[in-house]
């Protein structure tokens, strides 16, 4: 039987993130992937390669999540930048009736970009109490949860106790490699325990794609029958490899390589889950 997963999401045309990284992340399981497209993200080389986003009118949008919905049976959704509130109650709408697991990765922010697109109070009140896991960076886990920042794993802890308490039924703030210390760091909580992920930072380079392939690697390990700890665990050491490989190019952002865990590993790569 082959699983398939259905993204929700933008087209990042450097091919590090967005759809694109998203579907490589799925093959990478033997996941089918489809996808509906909700915005397209350029870089403007005469701008210092500033992002530049023009979003997918809702109408098409909604034809496209129509479509493929009735095309395929699907064994999970991930959504990742949804670019409007239009784009957002389409997904809203459709994730209220479709009783499929659903990974939310509340993208905010692209790397680079530094603008906030403020859809807050829709994702809380319309997709946060449909999620079967929700995956914010610690930039977004304080701005859902209302906090200045984010700066220690009991931070990351209480965020995400909070974000559990809206609704959502996992939560998994990424904290990676953004905290102070040698050690890239993730927590989960399921409601019950926390659990925290964690492995030696591979190296300091700033990395595209890396939050939105950890989403999609752990909606595709749960499409395939993993655990929600077992899925994001493997979907860490996925993504470290893909770090430390991690493609240089043009805008001084590298590119994430998806399959560089089996092409190109690095030996010194391990992850370490453990109960706090």
């Amino acid at each position: 039987m082959t699983h398939r997963a259905l993204t929700f999401a933008g087209l990042d045309v450097s091919g590090g993130a967005g759809l694109s990284a998203d579907l490589k992340m799925f093959e990478e399981y033997g996941v089918f992937g489809s996808t509906v497209e909700t915005c397209i993200v350029t870089f403007n080389p005469e701008k210092d390669f500033v992002h530049e986003i023009e979003f997918v009118d809702e109408d098409i949008v909604a034809r496209q999540l129509t479509s493929v919905l009735g095309i395929h049976s699907f064994d999970v959704i991930k959504s990742g930048m949804l670019g409007s509130v239009d784009n957002a109650l389409v997904l809203a709408d459709h994730i209220e009736k479709a009783h499929i697991p659903y990974v939310f990765d509340p993208v905010l922010v692209c790397k680079g970009a530094g603008t906030m697109v403020d859809l807050k109070d829709l994702f809380l009140e319309k997709l946060v109490p449909h999620a079967t896991v929700i995956t914010p960076n610690l930039e977004e886990a304080a701005t859902l949860v209302g906090a200045e920042s984010l700066n220690s794993v009991e931070d990351m802890v209480e965020a995400a106790r909070t974000l559990h308490s809206k609704g959502a039924q996992n939560v998994i703030v990424k904290g990676g490699a953004r905290l102070d210390g040698p050690t890239a760091v993730d927590v989960i909580f399921d409601g019950t325990t926390v659990t925290e992920l964690s492995t030696t930072k591979v190296n300091n380079h700033l990395v595209n794609g890396a939050g939105c392939s950890f989403a999609s690697s752990i909606a595709a390990g749960l499409a395939t029958g993993l655990d929600l700890v077992a899925a994001a665990t493997s979907a860490k050491e996925k993504i470290a490899h893909g770090i430390a490989a991690s493609i240089e190019n043009a805008t001084g952002v590298r590119s994430l390589l998806h399959c560089a865990w089996r092409t190109e590993p690095t030996d010194s790569i391990t992850v370490e889950a453990r109960t706090l």
